[in-house]
């Protein structure tokens, strides 16, 4: 949807002016050249279409649908919506060490593309071993760093083990890190961008514990991208809520750790209506088989397309399955659900690259408390 105020182009302008130099200035032709009067009529149309393109900004910023960076941090901040803003990576580093040493808080650790990693504590050891170093990062999604990474000691480590210390992230990795909340392409509505929040907003307006309440308080955590909501799951005023950090937990379908589904519930605590019994909760996976084979071409590039392909789709149909009764306008709703064979079928054929490929998937019903999760095979 564009926003339309149907002002003239650039040669409207142009031809404009030429035929205000015709009327008023008898004998000028300003399509004639060479004569000063054509380039004058060049030089005030543009200007008179340059004013016609701030008219256009100056009216797509007075919208939510439109408006761009710090326009539409006002348009949040008039609903008390403050853009999320970017969070640090951060998690622990391992240190093999062959004698008695010991790291110091505020010593940095770096990561290949020279990336520095801080020490946010001490650490030490009286013989040889594996100092466990917690680590911040700085704010980014780019500087989460996957587990058994190499790492380099750059400062703070001291000690007779020190000498040949080699280092790598832990089996966690370093998580947590994520960039400042993006604008959103216009009609964005979901939650993963800020222009979807106030959008999400603005359609609906707080209720005093209405589904769409919960999913905007959940929404104002960092790394929540998608919100479910259960109605009356155990008997009346009783309420679930299933919060989903697609890129905090990428790598599990955006099912997050019991510590990320607390800051939810800390938030939405003293907010619920007093009479609520609110639960909150990590979706179940339920892995969905899909079996690829004859894949054109059948290449390393051609599989990790397929795969991003598919794992876009569970993300933009896949949803929390429940009890609550499907209403169309509130999509959010923990509803029955199943996962259609179609929509990953449809994945595999937009795969840039790929000519061809046989599929074979089913339609999978989803059981309640369970988000489906895509389980590919090639051969």
């Amino acid at each position: 949807m564009a926003l339309s105020l149907n002002l003239p182009d650039l040669l409207a302008c142009v031809q404009s002016a030429r035929a205000a130099f015709r009327a008023y200035l008898p004998g000028a032709n300003a399509w004639a050249w060479p004569n000063n009067v054509a380039p004058s009529a060049k030089v005030i149309g543009a200007a008179q279409w340059q004013g016609y393109q701030h008219l256009d900004y100056a009216a797509r910023q007075a919208f939510a649908l439109f408006a761009e960076g710090k326009n539409l941090d006002i348009q949040g901040n008039m609903l008390n919506l403050p853009r999320k803003l970017a969070a640090a990576s951060a998690g622990n580093v391992l240190i093999t060490v062959s004698g008695a040493a010991a790291m110091a808080a505020g010593g940095q650790i770096q990561r290949a593309d020279n990336t520095l990693y801080t020490a946010t504590g001490p650490a030490s050891t009286a013989s040889a071993g594996v100092l466990t170093v917690p680590v911040l990062g700085p704010a980014g999604l780019a500087y989460n760093t996957a587990e058994n990474t190499p790492m380099t000691i750059v400062s703070g480590l001291t000690g007779v083990g020190a000498t040949g210390a080699t280092a790598a992230v832990d089996s966690s990795g370093l998580t947590g890190g994520l960039d400042i909340e993006p604008d959103g392409e216009p009609e964005t509505r979901d939650l993963s961008t800020y222009r979807g929040r106030i959008l999400f907003r603005k359609a609906n307006p707080p209720q005093g514990g209405a589904p769409a309440d919960y999913v905007q308080w959940a929404g104002e955590v960092t790394g929540v991208t998608r919100v479910f909501v259960e109605r009356r799951w155990a008997g009346a005023g009783t309420v679930r809520v299933f919060p989903i950090f697609d890129q905090l937990f990428a790598s599990t379908g955006g099912i997050a750790d019991g510590a990320h589904i607390a800051l939810v519930a800390d938030l939405i605590a003293p907010l619920a209506p007093a009479g609520a019994n609110v639960a909150f909760a990590a979706p179940v996976a339920q892995p969905v088989s899909v079996a690829i084979s004859n894949l054109s071409p059948s290449t390393a590039a051609a599989q990790a397309a397929v795969l991003a392909e598919i794992a876009d789709a569970f993300q933009m149909y896949g949803r929390v399955s429940g009890s609550d009764a499907a209403v169309a306008s509130m999509p959010y709703l923990a509803s029955p659900f199943s996962m259609l064979a179609d929509w990953i079928e449809g994945a595999v054929r937009d795969a840039p690259g790929v000519i061809g490929a046989d599929v074979s998937v089913a339609d999978t019903a989803i059981s309640e408390g369970c988000i489906p999760t895509p389980s590919v095979t090639f051969s």
